[in-house]
């Protein structure tokens, strides 16, 4: 703790840029109950009866201080799990401004355990300079809460040493009160901080971003990674940020096909899996979680990874955008996309094909801004399984969304390549904005990606929500799944708001809170209704029988997949003269494998037929399923 001897009021007096403060109100029975500071108390001799926050900007708009706010908690209060990200995403930062000789002071901002990051800037900067550094903050740090940077005329925050409404106080950690009374922050020190969170800032595939700190060459992960996740695994200590490290060493497992088992295998001894060895213990150490603790919070991060892996694995390749211009006209059509969700629900969730339109309108829109261009390649079959849909659900929106002049077709599938989709102009709110004449110049780079990675976190994290097996027609039904994925963004719903977001009637809405309230995934909240804490979306899909579904889904998709590419190279080989068709033997007959005689072709075996000649295609699909068509299978038929 720091040594300084100021009071908390004293010291508020001198960093408050305003002649007022703002202090919370107590309600009729005497408590402060809400989180809000609806009020005004001078800055004079005597501090406030109840806790107070100050403005960070003066009078005049220009910022005083500054105050990094990572919070733990959500609508259901400190989430453990939260805390933690917020606690190791405010050392990282506070290493920043470390290594550039910036003094800031970390405070413990109250008894739950979030954590405030102070600086006193010396003359003061300006609104626009602020908000790019906090969008640059929020890119890196997932718990930042940057909102009072952004708001010039109202942001606001409790000072060091202030009191809390559940009677503990603001702790000062780490620095000095001196630094922020005798300011020597700059406006270049914040250009030079900006610049360093833009250089760290995650990559719009976070598992692509590299560790955040020394890597140990000498670790081999004991089953196949990519190159990212193979770093990630071996970043020494978790590296800077322990916690999310953690995460995208699961999230890359999870992309290899790794289950269960192998995690709890590599937790024990992998460098980067730190998180879930280890606590942080809020001081600068770290301690050892307890058996049971670290076992439930690996199986509860692994089942987030695998949802976020399978909305991840249709992507390509990922590559740096050429054309700034028409990357500044997606940002602005898919933001005005999700402003046409809001401002038309009953467009989009009042039939349940409008619900599906709605789901494959976001997944092609998640596609596009991944990729950066406006045309992108999606086979129906990923957008489905994206989505949570079937195959023909999502084949039907394609063909409304596109009748509709949503979204038109560039060109069809065609040779094993999916067709390609491009989301029409419509939705953008200016005029020419993908023009590339000097007049429309782009948005300034970093404030591009930044607000690009923003959109891209909102239509996955949607996506993620309302893919579960539960969501499925024979589960709770998709707008089920639609209401849960708002509830995200929502603290809490009543029934009448509820029914205006999806766009359906009060009735339906009451019957699908009522199912999802039946399964324990929401719970009463003083104004309606929000998400439990826990996610019990898994057990909920077991006890309605489809727990699986969309594995077993994807797993069809996979085999319809293979026997179709199968019988195009039976077609091909049936059109090819005689004398140079390769000799291909019977599936039964030997093992397959790969040929090395051309790059990237498959050897395949002759293709079943039935008595008169004609294709067995119900015998290939049984060859496919029992893995007879794998490069290294070792079968030998009992069936043909």
């Amino acid at each position: 703790m720091s040594p300084d001897p100021w009071t908390s009021w004293e010291l508020t007096r001198r960093l408050s840029p305003r002649g007022q403060v703002r202090v919370m109100k107590r309600d009729a029975y005497g408590r402060l109950d809400e989180n809000s500071y609806p009020s005004f108390y001078s800055v004079g001799p005597t501090s406030p009866t109840t806790p107070w926050c100050i403005r960070l900007a003066d009078d005049a708009g220009v910022f005083r201080v500054l105050c990094f706010d990572f919070d733990g908690k959500d609508k259901h209060g400190v989430d453990a799990d939260l805390m933690e990200r917020a606690v190791d995403d405010c050392d990282a930062l506070s290493g920043m401004l470390a290594q550039l000789a910036i003094a800031h002071v970390v405070c413990q901002s109250s008894g739950t355990g979030g954590r405030h990051i102070w600086l006193a800037i010396r003359g003061g900067a300006s609104a626009a300079s602020v908000a790019t550094l906090a969008r640059a903050a929020r890119a890196n740090f997932r718990t930042l809460d940057h909102g009072m940077m952004l708001n010039v005329a109202q942001g606001a925050a409790r000072p060091p040493l202030s009191p809390h409404r559940d009677g503990s106080s603001s702790i000062v950690l780490r620095g000095s009160v001196d630094a922020l009374t005798v300011p020597s922050t700059t406006t270049a020190d914040l250009a030079a901080l900006t610049v360093l969170l833009d250089e760290n800032a995650p990559a719009l595939r976070a598992q692509d971003t590299a560790p955040s700190g020394p890597v140990d060459v000498r670790h081999k992960a004991h089953r196949p990674l990519s190159a990212a996740g193979t770093a990630h695994m071996a970043t020494i200590d978790g590296g800077a940020n322990p916690s999310w490290t953690g995460f995208m060493c699961l999230l890359a497992a999870a992309n290899a096909g790794w289950q269960l088992r192998d995690v709890e295998h590599a937790v024990k001894t992998v460098p980067g899996m730190e998180h879930y060895r280890t606590k942080n213990t809020g001081r600068g150490g770290r301690r050892l979680r307890n058996a049971r603790e670290a076992q439930e919070r690996l199986e509860r991060q692994w089942a987030k990874a695998q949802q976020f892996a399978a909305v991840q694995r249709p992507l390509p390749a990922s590559r740096e955008p050429v054309d700034l211009t028409e990357l500044d006209g997606i940002v602005s059509s898919v933001d005005a996309l999700l402003t046409r969700f809001q401002a038309s629900p009953g467009r989009w969730g009042r039939t349940e094909a409008a619900l599906s339109q709605r789901t494959i309108l976001t997944a092609l829109a998640y596609l596009t801004l991944q990729t950066g261009k406006r045309t992108v390649a999606a086979s129906i079959r990923d957008l489905a399984l994206m989505g949570g849909l079937g195959r023909t659900t999502a084949a039907d929106a394609l063909k409304a969304l596109a009748t509709a002049g949503l979204i038109g077709r560039m060109t069809v599938s065609a040779d094993g390549n999916a067709a390609e989709w491009r989301l029409t102009t419509e939705f953008s709110t200016g005029h020419g904005t993908v023009r590339s004449q000097p007049l429309n110049n782009p948005r300034p780079p970093s404030e591009l990606f930044s607000a690009r990675a923003a959109l891209a976190a909102a239509l996955e994290e949607q996506l993620v929500d309302q893919r579960h097996d539960l969501f499925s027609r024979a589960g709770l039904g998709h707008l089920a799944g639609t209401l849960y994925a708002l509830l995200r963004t929502h603290p809490s719903v009543t029934i009448v708001s509820a029914a205006r977001l999806l766009g359906v009637t009060t009735r339906h809405t009451t019957t699908v809170l009522s199912r999802l309230r039946h399964h324990r995934l929401i719970i009463k909240h003083a104004e309606g209704w929000a998400r439990s804490k826990r996610d019990l979306r898994d057990h909920a899909a077991r006890v309605l029988g489809v727990s699986g579904v969309l594995v077993d889904r994807a797993e069809r998709y996979r085999l319809e997949r293979e026997v179709w590419a199968w019988w195009q190279a039976e077609l091909g080989r049936m059109h090819t003269v005689p004398r140079k068709r390769p000799r291909r033997l019977h599936v039964t007959s030997r093992t397959l494998a790969i040929t090395d005689s051309t790059p990237g072709e498959r050897s395949w075996p002759l293709y079943p037929r039935i008595g008169v000649g004609r294709a067995n295609h119900r015998e290939a699909r049984v060859w496919a399923g029992n893995g007879m068509l794998a490069p290294d299978s070792l079968w030998w038929s009992s069936v043909a």
